[in-house]
């Protein structure tokens, strides 16, 4: 079988962690544990001119990640995040504006696969930019609704949903996406809501996930107790897994196992890449 392609596309960020700074980014995530389960990946987004974009080149370089997309803006600064830690978990602070909230991808490069999010929807340029990549045709299409109040735009939730053929969602989004949309609070929803829609999955934490097929089957999986130091990233791990075994054909309880074991193999690390060791 050849190496299938991906192509990841949005923000890339710098989290600050009140100790340390790591290079982060839900396309950056879900790029690199791609690229460690041998897929050929590219990452479109957009940098500045500053020693964070340094860092994200870097971490690129080290995973294989392809930088043909990587625009590079003279103004805006790389995106950044600033983390806090709290009684109840993390709180996040996405700094704007920021150099992805300019990407343009004026040339789409070719792949099998394309990954995007709704958080790109918060800047017009960037949603001009999605429209252009949702104008090409790939085999697989998976939109990760990721709801950041309050870069949270209905429009391209809309869109993304219109468009893709596997969503993943938290539970906490799920709510609010089908009340937006004046759908039932159920993940079956999702499909009235995406004519191309084949897939949907739904996160719920420390009480596993569940995944559905336009067919009506669905498959539940329970989490693992694993000590948990940082959860940031793991729902990237856990699309990553699920694009791997469905891309591979296996069958839906199988999918959803592995994207639940490559999310909580994250769990106990701080920040949401994968181990480069094998």
């Amino acid at each position: 079988m050849s190496q299938p392609t991906a192509l990841s596309f949005g923000e890339s960020v710098v989290d600050i962690y009140p100790d340390v700074s790591v290079v982060a980014g839900s396309p950056v995530h879900l790029a690199a544990h791609l690229a460690r389960r041998g897929w050929q990946v590219t990452l479109a987004t957009r940098l500045g001119d500053d020693p964070h974009a340094a860092e994200i080149r870097e971490v690129l370089r080290r995973y294989g990640i392809s930088e043909v997309a990587v625009e590079s803006d003279p103004l805006l600064p790389t995106g950044s995040v600033t983390i806090n830690f709290g009684g109840e978990g993390h709180s996040f602070h996405i700094h704007s504006p920021a150099a992805w909230d300019s990407l343009e991808l004026l040339e789409v490069p070719h792949a099998d696969v394309v990954c995007f999010g709704s958080l790109i929807g918060r800047s017009p340029v960037a949603r001009s930019a999605l429209g252009r990549l949702l104008a090409h045709d790939f085999a697989m299409r998976v939109f990760d609704v990721n709801l950041r109040p309050p870069d949270v735009h209905l429009e391209t939730i809309r869109r993304g949903l219109k468009a893709a053929t596997v969503v993943k969602v938290g539970d906490d989004e799920l709510v609010e996406v089908t009340r937006s949309f004046e759908v039932s609070a159920e993940a079956n929803s999702l499909f009235d809501l995406g004519k191309n829609l084949e897939w949907a999955a739904v996160t719920h934490g420390a009480r596993g996930a569940e995944l559905w097929h336009r067919s009506g089957r669905s498959w539940m999986q329970p989490a693992a107790e694993v000590q948990i130091t940082d959860t940031i990233g793991a729902g990237d791990a856990f699309t990553a897994g699920l694009v791997h075994g469905l891309w591979n054909g296996v069958d839906g309880d199988e999918a959803l196992a592995g994207a639940v074991s490559a999310a909580e193999s994250i769990l106990g690390q701080r920040g949401g890449l994968p181990p480069l060791e094998s």
